[in-house]
């Protein structure tokens, strides 16, 4: 039995789009039963039933399965836009993406394939669409399964493209790791169907951008097509994330079309000045009256502060020190310490300060940080756009010539706001650097602005979008009915908008767990994200006591 049904899945290959899952018999895979007519157990493993998502759909593979020249203008079409999932593949411009899909082939093979072997000359092109593939030094690929960090492609990656523009020889061995399903262009179609006309278009186009630098109108076009053999094509979509970091990147990046931006994530309860600007919303919870000139004290107020100011302060720490030794030896104590009697050391008699108010305890979870303890909650931190990097410019080349001692190596995110870039890596760029390209880059310095300026902007932000908003709504008359929004289902949201906001106010209180955003430090826990913060705040009438009720400006 169980060889029939190993035979059966076997069988199911061409059928994987459909997805087969017997989720009742997940917890017990195996179970068997006593048959009376043959007086023997049958074992029956369901596992061999399962069948995994993802696989390259059957309709594809009949078009992939077909001569190029009976694929139709539709079937190619359909064909195109399954493989934009790709990375590799979409990078390409679309007219070379409609011709490769015109002559790519699917195959599958199975785990410990060898799919290109060193030293052999290499004539087809593979996308990976399933599974994993190892890069090995030896020809049989067996080192792959000995290794624990093996060099492994995964889906979306490209591999052969060289064997197809050259005769070159294969310098390492390709082996599958699982089972892989391959979009394989060989090179006769390649040429056939006039590719390698349409890659020297794309080539030539890199060409002329660099050509447009004025970093490298100093090269001769020769040394120029080397920086053009050396760079590869990226399209990144709006939101995608380039590169985690780009200052340990091994490689520079040309911004070619588009623009993407530099954020720098900051830890907010490192710096000083988000530490006091805490403490100084959290005294506000016990809504204290706030002090404006718009709010004038009492007569009797007013004239005791003035009796006050209208003398000096003055310190009488030298007449109380005599009197104090006095004291100390009429109970029998030696007075042989020291007093400190500098600043504000002993209670003095006179003073802009005359009543004290005592603080109010807030009872939270606190953690100890370089300048006091913070509340936990409010360790949070912040993903702040430091730079916008625009058509024509370069990203990773500000510090290549730097010491490693003066270099700036904090951690910058580069994300994609639509933009199509062209990656070189460093080594490749330094062996065509010369000495005049090395005045330009030794002029070439970008100085991103440090930490504490960025938490200083995110508070300023911060504070001006909660007084906005209270401002409009103080000022803009409410609706009366609420507007008509129709039923509609609700969606499982990946995450709650409160996860993103920081309350104050719930500092001490218990408050729903939400879903929060944790995002991944070097060498250090986790940090939460948050894009603003709520803080205890005086009511807007009371700094703005003519605008008391709402909709004045309607």
């Amino acid at each position: 039995m169980t060889r029939v049904c190993k035979m059966f899945r076997q069988g199911l290959r061409g059928f994987r789009e459909y997805l087969i899952v017997e989720t009742g018999y997940r917890k017990h895979p195996v179970f068997s039963f006593w048959d009376e007519k043959k007086q023997g157990r049958i074992t029956f493993d369901t596992m061999n039933f399962i069948t995994e998502s993802g696989y390259f759909p059957l309709k594809a593979i009949e078009i992939a399965q077909k001569k190029p020249s009976w694929r139709t203008e539709q079937e190619i079409q359909d064909l195109c836009n399954l493989l934009q999932v790709l990375g590799s593949y979409r990078n390409y411009s679309e007219p070379l993406q409609l011709l490769l899909a015109k002559v790519m082939r699917f195959e599958r093979f199975g785990r410990r394939r060898v799919i290109i072997k060193k030293g052999q000359r290499g004539n087809s092109l593979y996308f990976i669409y399933l599974g994993r593939v190892a890069v090995t030094d030896d020809e049989d690929g067996s080192s792959a399964f000995l290794d624990p960090h093996p060099f492994l492609l995964y889906r979306g990656d490209c591999f052969g493209e060289l064997g197809l523009l050259s005769s070159s020889v294969r310098k390492s061995t390709v082996v599958c790791m699982e089972e892989t399903e391959f979009l394989v262009v060989d090179k006769e179609d390649f040429l056939a169907y006039k590719l390698d006309k349409e890659v020297k278009k794309d080539s030539q186009h890199r060409f002329a951008f660099f050509r447009e630098m004025d970093l490298f109108q100093s090269w001769s076009d020769e040394k120029v097509w080397k920086l053009v053999a050396v760079g590869s094509v990226e399209k990144f979509s709006y939101g995608q994330l380039i590169s985690e970091d780009f200052v340990e990147s091994s490689s520079i990046m040309f911004v070619c079309r588009g623009s993407c931006e530099i954020l720098r994530l900051i830890e907010l309860a490192a710096s000083p000045l988000y530490y006091k600007w805490i403490w100084q919303h959290l005294q506000l919870i016990d809504d204290r009256p706030i002090e404006t000139h718009l709010k004038e004290p009492p007569t009797v107020e007013r004239f005791k502060e003035f009796r006050i100011k209208a003398y000096p302060v003055q310190d009488f720490s030298s007449l109380k020190l005599p009197c104090l030794q006095k004291a100390w030896e009429q109970q029998g104590t030696s007075f042989n310490r020291k007093i400190n009697t500098s600043e504000n050391s002993l209670p003095r008699t006179l003073g802009s300060k005359i009543k004290s108010r005592r603080p109010r305890v807030i009872e939270c979870p606190m953690i100890n940080t370089k300048y006091g303890d913070l509340p936990k909650e409010a360790a949070v931190g912040a993903y702040i756009k430091i730079h916008t990097v625009e058509e024509g410019e370069v990203v990773g080349l500000h510090q290549i010539l730097l010491p490693e001692n003066q270099q700036d190596t904090r951690p910058l995110i580069l994300m994609s706001v639509g933009t199509e870039v062209i990656r070189v890596r460093k080594d490749k760029f330094c062996e065509l650097i010369d000495s005049g390209m090395t005045e330009k880059l030794s002029q070439f310095k970008i100085k991103y602005p440090s930490d504490e300026d960025l938490c200083q902007k995110f508070l300023m932000e911060n504070s001006w979008n909660i007084f906005r908003k209270d401002l409009m709504r103080l000022l803009v008359e409410p609706r009366r009915r609420p507007p008509f929004t129709p039923a509609r289902p609700r969606k499982k949201e990946i995450y709650n908008p409160k996860s993103l906001i920081l309350d104050l106010y719930s500092c001490s209180k218990k408050t729903k767990d939400y879903p929060i955003f944790m995002a991944h430090q070097k060498h250090l826990p986790p940090l939460r994200v948050v894009q603003a913060i709520t803080a205890p705040r005086y009511k807007i009438q009371g700094l703005l006591p003519q605008y008391k009720n709402a909709g004045v400006l309607i």
